[in-house]
């Protein structure tokens, strides 16, 4: 019987990452969960069967190590001003450990011309992460999480109105729960590489050691 890939979800901790290595592990995978400190939350994961790794996102050294032994992964990059670096390092990270596919939570609007420079960097690496030779890309642009419209709760008391930014647009709000289980179920899919797994060359003759 063949092995089940083992399974990188990083920011594991947050919103959709522990729902996504909950899933996961339900249907039996191998998880890594990179996080950034020990806490409740990722004793929570132990408990549930994750093997926990301690890390900074932005450490390449910790990036390589967090993936050895890795076929697959659920990134989801903090939501920061260094977004794009932090992103670059980890498709750099991926491309260099031969990964099969990157599962990429993303956003709901990114876009070139969009004044929220978070948002632009996001639109930058959607599409540098398909310059990526041999890593399948799965993006994910969900709309604004659910729980986004539980922080205007204090607002509506004291006022009696949810003020959106929406105008005449639409958003149907998804859980934490929903998003998670459906990036598990991407990165559980059996992709066709754009090259076969064992004929592709390393992308860089750096030691791991070498940072």
């Amino acid at each position: 019987m063949t092995a089940k890939p083992r399974i990188l979800v990083t920011s594991a901790a947050g919103h959709t990452g522990a729902a996504a290595v909950t899933a996961l592990l339900e249907k039996g995978f191998p998880v890594r969960a990179f996080v950034r400190r020990e806490d409740a939350r990722s004793n929570r994961l132990r408990q549930a069967g994750a093997e926990i790794f301690v890390g900074d996102l932005y450490d390449m050294a910790d990036l390589r190590r967090s993936l050895l032994d890795v076929q697959r992964a659920y990134h989801v990059p903090p939501f920061a001003p260094n977004l794009l670096h932090g992103t670059m390092l980890f498709a750099l990270a991926a491309e260099e450990a031969r990964l099969e596919v990157v599962v990429l939570m993303s956003e709901w609007n990114p876009h070139p011309s969009h004044p929220a420079p978070v948002t632009r960097e996001h639109w930058i690496t959607n599409n540098i992460l398909r310059w990526m030779p041999t890593v399948d890309v799965t993006y994910v642009n969900p709309g604004i999480f659910a729980f986004m419209y539980f922080l205007g709760l204090p607002a509506l008391q004291h006022l009696g109105l949810l003020a959106l930014p929406y105008g005449d647009g639409l958003n149907a709000p998804p859980s934490n729960e929903d998003i998670g289980a459906g990036c598990s179920r991407w990165g559980r899919l059996r992709t066709t590489s754009r090259r076969s797994r064992d004929d592709r060359p390393r992308t860089s003759s750096r030691s791991r050691d070498d940072t």
